[in-house]
């Protein structure tokens, strides 16, 4: 499992769009995704309803969590679209 800690840089944090966005490249990448929060919850990445749940504003930190093969660049590729956005 790859895993890092990331700031959200989207001027709404993980709001419609932007969690859009994410849910739209962890289906692209075929893996196993998790994102939480600070309080410790964990969603599906591929769950657009479970990012909202999370509430993540501008500036928070998420961890991500990817499994699966080449594990490593779909985590990177998540990461820049959580600081991209």
């Amino acid at each position: 499992m790859a895993k890092a800690l990331v700031r959200v840089q989207a001027e709404v944090g993980l709001h419609a769009r932007p969690a859009a966005e994410f849910v739209k490249a962890v289906a692209a990448s075929g893996h196993l995704v998790h994102i939480s929060n600070r309080t410790g919850k964990k969603v599906l990445g591929n769950s657009i309803l479970g990012i909202l749940s999370l509430g993540v504003k501008h500036g928070e930190e998420i961890t991500i969590e990817v499994s699966g093969l080449n594990e490593d660049d779909v985590l990177k590729a998540l990461i820049e679209v959580v600081s991209g956005l």
